[in-house]
């Protein structure tokens, strides 16, 4: 499935159309920057409340990847909001694997699925869409400022 995603990846990037940008969970500042360059996305900074930032990348066709970013320059939340659904290896990094196994075990249950809710652990993620339109959240508990509500990440 992974050969698929890079295979897929690589096709639009050749015809001209960006990847979805990312920010790893857990990993600094400068992962939001070398992703920028990359997707040849704008970039803004927003100042949050709190001692955080908020780093937004835009792409072309509309999408866009919000980065919370802590004092200490982890970025300790990702918000989408995608025409393709997103590669999750990218965003979640080393916590990728937690979120594909809990979705493996939500797979196994009868019914249509359009949503995946994880909250495992240190990482939670809450993600929804259809074809065209994915949006969602994911945060890293033990990062999230200590005044920040879960509610802030959008």
């Amino acid at each position: 499935m992974r050969r698929i995603v890079v295979a897929v990846a690589a096709l639009l990037t050749m015809a001209g159309v960006a990847a979805p940008a990312h920010a790893a969970l857990g990993e600094p500042l400068s992962s939001v920057q070398s992703e920028q360059a990359k997707t040849r996305a704008s970039r803004s900074s927003v100042a949050a409340a709190s001692g955080a930032s908020v780093q937004e990348l835009r792409l072309a066709d509309g999408s866009s990847i919000r980065q919370y970013v802590n004092a200490q320059g982890i970025v300790f939340a990702v918000a989408w909001s995608t025409r393709i659904k997103p590669d999750f290896g990218q965003w979640l990094g080393h916590h990728a694997a937690t979120f594909d196994a809990a979705v493996a075990d939500a797979a196994r249950q009868p019914g249509l699925k359009r949503s995946a809710m994880v909250d495992q652990g240190d990482l939670v993620v809450q993600s929804f869409g259809r074809p065209g339109a994915f949006n969602g959240k994911a945060w890293l508990k033990s990062q999230l400022p200590s005044s920040w509500q879960t509610d802030a990440i959008r």
